[in-house]
C-alpha cells in the first residue's frame, strides 16, 4: 500500500488558482447587470491565467492573490452600483433630478421620487413594496 505525497506549494498554488477562476466565473443568473459583469470578470481572468501559464511555477501564489483582490474589487464596484439605484424600478439614482417626481433617492429610502409618486396615486386600496415593505419582505423603512 503506497502512501500519497504531500502536495508540492506549486501543485496547492494551481489549485488555489483554479479554484479561484470557477469562483469568478460563477455569478447568480438573475443579477441585473449579469451579462457585463461576466464578461469582464472572464476578460481578467484570461489575462491573469495567461500570464500565470507565461510565469514560473513560484509566481502562482502572486497572480492567486492579484486575482482574488481584483474580484474583491469587481464586487464591491457592483455592491456600490446596487446601492445607487432604485429598488422598486432598478432605475440609478440621479441626485441632479429633484423634481417631485424625479429619479433622484427619496430622502434616505432605497426609492426614486418617481416610484414614491407612483405609489402615492395608488388609490385607498394601494399595497406595494414601498407603502408595505414588510409585506414583501423587504425593510421595514
Amino acid at each position: 500500500m503506497s502512501r500519497k505525497s504531500a502536495p508540492t506549494t506549486e501543485v496547492r498554488d494551481l489549485r488555489a488558482l483554479l479554484e479561484t477562476v470557477v469562483q469568478a466565473l460563477t455569478l447568480p443568473y438573475d443579477l441585473a447587470d449579469y451579462d457585463p459583469r461576466i464578461l469582464r470578470r472572464a476578460g481578467l481572468v484570461r489575462v491573469l491565467v495567461g500570464e500565470a501559464l507565461k510565469d514560473e511555477p513560484g509566481n502562482l501564489g502572486w497572480n492567486l492573490d492579484h486575482l482574488r483582490s481584483r474580484l474583491a474589487a469587481e464586487q464591491a464596484e457592483a455592491d456600490q452600483r446596487e446601492r445607487n439605484r432604485c429598488r422598486k424600478c432598478r432605475t440609478p439614482f440621479d441626485p441632479t433630478d429633484t423634481r417631485f417626481d424625479g429619479r433622484a433617492r427619496h430622502n434616505e429610502t432605497p426609492w426614486c421620487r418617481a416610484c414614491v409618486d407612483n405609489c402615492h396615486d395608488g388609490g385607498a386600496e394601494h399595497v406595494c413594496v414601498i407603502c408595505d415593505p414588510q409585506r414583501y419582505g423587504g425593510d421595514p423603512r
